[in-house]
């Protein structure tokens, strides 16, 4: 009992004992490192494919002239704060293929903005215009004495409806087709990772078969 206590009370266990303590802090460590590397790859990964079928998706309406209120592509871009955890694991020319993959989508995402806010903009714009000049017929109207009181709301009804359907035929939201073309320019320059090189490594990464 004696030299147990000894031994316990002693340098060497002392000694010891900081040794294990500093071993499992360090394992800890790295296990949290280990998992939180899965952990963001996982993350990118389904970032990529929502990208991917994002880029597609955009494509498709374009085709199909459809260039008003364009969705969003990247709702988050998480390459730029887990990017370090992957570089010994790609090449520099991998690395380069995420890295453009992100800022090309960036950018056809700001141009996707800026189209959509000229749609709003300009049909603000009309829908303020159009009031003011119902507003002017209501006025014109019951200021015009050769129009029958009886008749006057169906004489503004008749300007109204005769006014939307000019501004329907005239005066459509104008949207600038430079956004649409610089869309449409880097969609060209996309290139899918999901499954090249790269994203067999993420999904190695994820631990996804």
């Amino acid at each position: 009992m004696n030299f147990i206590q000894t031994i316990l009370s002693s340098n060497v266990f002392s000694g010891l004992a900081t040794v294990l303590t500093g071993a499992v802090a360090i394992i800890i460590y790295f296990q949290q490192k280990y998992d939180a590397k899965i952990q963001a790859a996982r993350v990118l990964l389904m970032e990529i494919r929502a990208a991917e079928e994002g880029f597609d998706h955009v494509k498709e309406l374009l085709d199909k002239g459809i260039t008003l209120d364009l969705p969003t592509i990247f709702p988050t871009k998480n390459w730029k704060n887990y990017s370090h955890l992957f570089i010994s694991d790609f090449d520099q020319d991998e690395l380069k293929s995420i890295a453009s993959f992100y800022e090309h989508g960036e950018i056809i995402e700001d141009f996707a903005k800026k189209n959509n806010n000229f749609f709003w903009v300009t049909t603000e714009e009309r829908a303020r215009v159009t009031t003011q000049m119902i507003a002017k017929i209501i006025i014109d109207v019951w200021a015009d004495a050769t129009i029958p009181d009886s008749e006057k709301g169906m004489e503004v009804a008749a300007r109204r409806d005769n006014l939307n359907k000019n501004m329907d035929s005239y005066n459509s939201p104008y949207s600038p087709q430079k956004p649409i073309n610089d869309i449409q320019e880097y969609l060209r320059k996309i290139k899918s990772l999901t499954t090249t090189s790269c994203g067999i490594k993420l999904k190695r990464l994820a631990k996804f078969k």
